[in-house]
């Protein structure tokens, strides 16, 4: 299905009904839960001039999250998916905090934006998207950098004419401190597929031999000086 329009009214400043068709030209509405994804779509039974036409040639199926269209004061008109049309909406809504009943607007989409964003939370470094339905998890992530301050600490003291370095070096995570096995101790509660530990894991094992290779060859760098000095 492709958003095509959206159901006419005369009320400005309010969000209309998305109207999606099918290969055919079939005009379709959605039903959405009360996370605003698609849970059917139901055949509409509107006359062309009942529909204010638009399109957006992404596509929309079961499942995803359904559509969003918003018309403001002088011809605004904002529409999208919802997650990537929300927050376009309440940034309209916030610079013209003098539109007719813009509290009442906002506050209906604050609310919308909770139920569209409810089914994603933080662990860790991780967003983590859930489809309790399907019963299935989408995680998302990325590892920063090791901090090179982190990785070494000298210590000097001085002995007669000798200078005695001791390195400090910060130990590489065990298994109970590693990133994922923290997520998946976390996420214990939610049902996860085989498929998926043996992804977290996988990568679990790559980013303690990328933690790994990164402090051998800081090792390497800083002992070269010394063996030149010798």
């Amino acid at each position: 299905m492709k958003l095509v329009g959206y159901t006419k009214d005369n009320k400005e400043n309010s969000f209309k009904e998305p109207v999606y068709a099918d290969s055919k030209g079939v005009k379709f509405t959605h039903v959405v839960d009360n996370r605003h994804n698609i849970t059917a779509f139901k055949l509409a039974d509107l006359n062309e001039n009942e529909i204010q036409k638009l399109y957006l040639s992404k596509k929309f199926t079961v499942g995803s999250k359904g559509a969003l269209v918003f018309v403001g004061k002088e011809n605004y008109l904002h529409y999208n998916s919802a997650p990537d049309a929300i927050e376009e909406i309440i940034h309209y809504l916030n610079d013209h905090s003098s539109l007719d009943n813009v509290n009442g607007v906002l506050d209906q989409s604050m609310l919308l934006k909770n139920r569209i964003f409810s089914d994603h939370f933080v662990v860790d470094n991780f967003v983590v998207k859930m489809n309790p339905d399907e019963e299935q998890i989408t995680l998302s992530f990325d590892f920063p950098s090791p901090k090179k301050e982190t990785q070494s600490k000298k210590d000097t003291k001085e002995t007669g004419n000798e200078v005695v370095v001791n390195k400090k070096e910060s130990p590489i995570p065990d298994d109970k401190e590693a990133i994922f096995s923290n997520a998946i101790k976390q996420l214990n509660s939610v049902d996860m597929n085989f498929e998926l530990k043996l992804k977290l894991r996988a990568e679990e094992r790559r980013s303690k031999l990328k933690t790994f290779n990164y402090q051998f060859k800081l090792n390497q760098n800083s002992s070269k000086p010394k063996k030149a000095n010798e």
